[in-house]
């Protein structure tokens, strides 16, 4: 169970930083990077979900994928988002990462249609196995995918590549996210919850860490919480999954989960509020209580 050992752990997916809606803030960047490796972090993932991947130029794509690696250094693994529409795209991406010395990709399945048959979902991957080199993490995220859900069967058969060497389940339901986790038990594959609500539950029931949007401004209060859960004390991680909800808030407080996250980040001093164009701006009332909300988890920071 090598892949279980190695890739696990509490892994920001980073905010992307802009100094403008499409360039990039590079000296916020690398304190971002800085800041989480300090922490204590197990691994980065850039351009995630909630670091704006597909909203980005492509330009912005490259150079955060390309500073995330520089500014890492070797210290942590880099998970480094190739996400993209098509399997010819996610190609692409991978021969770009691999070009630049990253060692995995993570990949979500193909968008910009729904309901797409599990079948679908194996062509797809062993597709990009096939023509690509690096590792591979697969990204379950049908709340942003249009739909397509990737069932616990079909990740148990892809887990048999070598290749693939972590699992990001975010789909938000408990049953499925348990089959999942009992299916790949034996198998040499990490598993790692997205997202805040079932992070410590995932974590006890067995998964090997968490990637979610608000480790990145607050890791300590992550990496208690796996602690904890590591070490089977029950009562302390049900109270630090509670204060993880509670720290939800902050994406609760604007329209835009992207938005509030980021700044998030720069209530604790990382960046700015900018986002990608068409993305809603906090108005002063959202921003006073996400500064309400932050405060009461500064110690985390």
């Amino acid at each position: 169970m090598n892949n279980k050992e190695k890739y696990c752990g509490i892994v920001p997916p980073l905010m992307t930083t802009l100094a403008d809606h499409d360039k990039l803030d590079a000296e916020s960047y690398e304190k971002m990077v800085d800041y989480v490796i300090k922490a204590g972090v197990h691994g980065i993932f850039p351009m995630a979900s909630s670091g704006e991947s597909v909203h980005n130029s492509y330009t912005v794509w490259k150079q955060a994928n390309k500073l995330a690696l520089d500014t890492a250094a070797g210290r942590v693994p880099v998970y480094c988002g190739a996400i993209a529409a098509s399997t010819a795209q996610v190609i692409e991406n991978m021969k770009y990462l691999e070009s630049i010395g990253a060692e995995s990709a993570v990949a979500t399945a193909p968008f910009y249609t729904s309901n797409l048959l599990q079948s679908e979902l194996r062509r797809h991957y062993e597709a990009i196995l096939d023509h690509t080199n690096i590792n591979l993490c697969i990204y379950n995220m049908p709340g942003l995918i249009g739909g397509t859900d990737i069932a616990p069967e079909t990740i148990a058969a892809l887990a048999q590549h070598e290749r693939v060497i972590m699992y990001k389940d975010s789909c938000p339901n408990l049953d499925h996210h348990l089959r999942t986790l009992k299916l790949l038990e034996n198998e040499d594959i990490s598993v790692l919850c997205g997202g805040e609500e079932l992070c410590c539950t995932s974590m006890l029931y067995g998964s090997q860490g968490n990637i979610s949007g608000l480790a990145v401004s607050f890791p300590k209060l992550f990496l208690k919480a796996y602690e904890a859960a590591k070490s089977g004390n029950l009562k302390e991680t049900v109270e630090l999954q509670h204060k993880i909800l509670e720290l939800k808030n902050i994406n609760h407080a604007g329209p835009s989960d992207f938005s509030m996250m980021k700044y998030a980040l720069a209530a604790v001093g990382i960046g700015t509020e900018i986002n990608c164009y068409h993305t809603e701006p906090l108005t002063e009332g959202q921003k006073r209580e996400v500064h309400r909300i932050a405060e009461k988890f500064m110690e985390y920071h």
